[in-house]
């Protein structure tokens, strides 16, 4: 005799089909996350260890000093800026993370996961564009002009400067998703926001950074650099290291508390 019932699907599987669906997500955004080392790794080797820029050379410099140290600085200026060129896209990679961690904060109509988001396509943009300036003035050192070769290298710091709004915007836009967070811990410390407006705050000094050649002011001064270089770096490291834990969270809320790595 035959059955008359048919095997159907097991009692629960589509929801762990859909668990599963989730879990893969989430280690990609783990795997992307990491992308902000990669980010600061290949820069800071391309920009501080192979080109000497860590700090560099000033405006104040003659066009015959700045030459010099292109053609002195040649082969470590070119490795070193293919490096930063190739670092510009990780950090977009890591900023989509921080977007989608945003958006579960806001809601599906809040602009600031957007805005974080396109802050950090910007600044990927900022740190490849004068890589490519600084690699154009060394690439032909030996035989461009002094004034050829000081155009490029000043064009790559207004470049890289002077866009500060795109960098400031991120953060700001970070610093007030982490406030609207209303869950009872929230997925980053409440003091974050507030590393993020420091280090916001810090790049509107750069509008004057071209009309001053010596001074803190400078692109190689306490504040153009020092300051902008080390809160930018401190800020993406500390959100990198809350973001793995925000992911943690998340992950338990969309799998209904099931077990995560």
């Amino acid at each position: 005799m035959t059955s008359s019932t048919s095997a159907g699907p097991r009692p629960g599987a589509e929801e762990e089909k859909a668990a599963d669906v989730v879990r893969h997500d989430f280690l990609m955004l783990r795997i992307c996350n990491w992308s902000s080392v990669v980010y600061i790794l290949l820069g800071l080797t391309g920009f501080a260890v192979f080109a000497g820029f860590w700090p560099p050379p000033g405006p104040d410099l003659s066009a015959g000093e700045i030459a010099g140290y292109f053609r002195e600085h040649r082969t470590g200026i070119g490795i070193g800026m293919v490096l930063q060129a190739m670092a510009g896209p990780f950090y977009f990679v890591w900023s989509a993370v921080i977007s989608k961690i945003i958006s579960r904060i806001e809601g599906p109509m809040g602009p600031l996961s957007v805005i974080e988001l396109l802050g950090g396509l910007l600044t990927g943009l900022v740190t490849f564009v004068p890589a490519i300036a600084w690699l154009t003035a060394a690439f032909r050192a030996d035989t461009s002009s002094d004034a050829t070769i000081q155009t490029f290298y000043d064009f790559g710091w207004l470049f890289f400067d002077v866009t500060f709004v795109c960098s400031a915007l991120q953060a700001v836009a970070l610093g007030l998703a982490v406030q609207r967070d209303r869950r009872a811990t929230s997925l980053f410390p409440a003091w974050v926001a507030w590393l993020c407006y420091l280090t916001a705050a810090t790049y509107f000094p750069l509008a004057l950074m071209p009309f001053f050649l010596t001074g803190p002011l400078a692109w190689n001064g306490l504040l153009s650099f020092w300051a902008v270089f080390v809160l930018f770096f401190v800020m993406t490291v500390v959100v990198t290291r809350y973001a793995f834990s925000a992911l943690r969270v998340l992950e338990r809320e969309m799998t209904g508390g099931a077990r995560t790595s």
